[in-house]
Formats: C-alpha cells, structure tokens, sequence
C-alpha cells in the first residue's frame, strides 16, 4: 500500500491532523489517531492501514511538528499548539508539508542533523547552483539549457526559483 494513494495518510493531511486537534485543550497521539480514523470515515475511506502504522506516521508527524516549534509538550505524552503553529495552521489550511516547516530555522537544524544525503538522493547541486545564479544574473526559466525531461533540468529550474524566493523573503 503506497500512502500517497490514500491523500488523508499523507504527511501534510497528518500534520494538519495533528495541528487541528492540537487546538484545542491539548491532544496526545492516541487523539489524532481517533479524530483521523472518524475523518477516514466520513470521507468512506478504508485503506488497508494498521492502527501501528498510522500511530508510527503520526508519531513523525509530530517529531517535525515539535522541531518546526509548531507544538510544543505538556506533561506526560500530550501536546497543544503554539501561537507559531496557530499562524501556520491559518495560513495552511489544506496542509503542512516539509516546505513549510523548512522556513523555520529549528526544522533546518533537525534536517542538517539528519545526516548527508544518500548518493541515490543526490539534487544535482551544480545545476542547481548554476539555476540559482542564472536567476540572479536576470535570466528566465525559459533560459534552462537542460533538456526537459532530465534531471539537470528539475535541478536548474529548482535553483532558479530558489533564487527568486530567497530574494522575496529578503524583501519582507
């Protein structure tokens, strides 16, 4: 069973899961998985999921959720929403994803610590590189000199409009 097939299972429907029951007085795992199950029911959805392995995913989910300082702890395994999270809920109501929690200095830390990338992983920084100044030297996407359908393309693109969306954040 693939996860991506069953959109209430993915990562960004589990975070606003997590975030929306979070809201109120606090919330524990064992309340996610009650108010996802009671969503999956309304929606007529039945994926072939374990409870285990709907609890281990929300388990992460809240990992990140914690490190982004969306959450923050209560006693014992509970949990409430922080004003930080109160914003990205409102701002993201169809869902969170890692490039929303990537505009928070604590998640980046947590990735920075997660290790290198794997080889099989590997982002093509060079074309990525070249994209990103590329962007800053006035050209456009169009100017990409990667075929379409190859990789360097996604990676020069990439780090075309990384480029661009730096530039804007520098702005606000």
């Amino acid at each position: 069973m693939e996860f991506h097939e069953y959109p209430l299972l993915s990562y960004s429907d589990l975070m606003l899961t997590i975030l929306t029951v979070a809201s109120g007085d606090g919330a524990s795992i064992a309340d996610c998985l009650d108010h996802l199950r009671r969503t999956l029911d309304k929606a007529h959805e039945h994926p072939p999921v374990s409870a285990e392995e709907m609890r281990r995913r929300l388990e992460t989910a809240k990992h990140f959720l914690l490190a982004a300082r969306l959450l923050r702890p209560l006693a014992g395994e509970r949990f409430h929403i922080s004003e930080r999270g109160r914003r990205v809920l409102a701002d993201n109501p169809m869902g969170v994803d890692d490039t929303v929690l990537m505009q928070f200095p604590e998640f980046r830390a947590l990735i920075g610590r997660s290790g290198e990338p794997a080889a099989h992983d590997d982002p093509r920084p060079q074309e990525y590189e070249e994209g990103y100044e590329a962007y800053q030297a006035g050209k456009m996407p169009a100017d990409n000199p990667y075929e379409f359908d190859r990789i360097e393309h996604l990676a020069w693109e990439n780090g075309w409009f990384g480029a661009r969306d730096d530039l804007e954040l520098e702005r606000t």
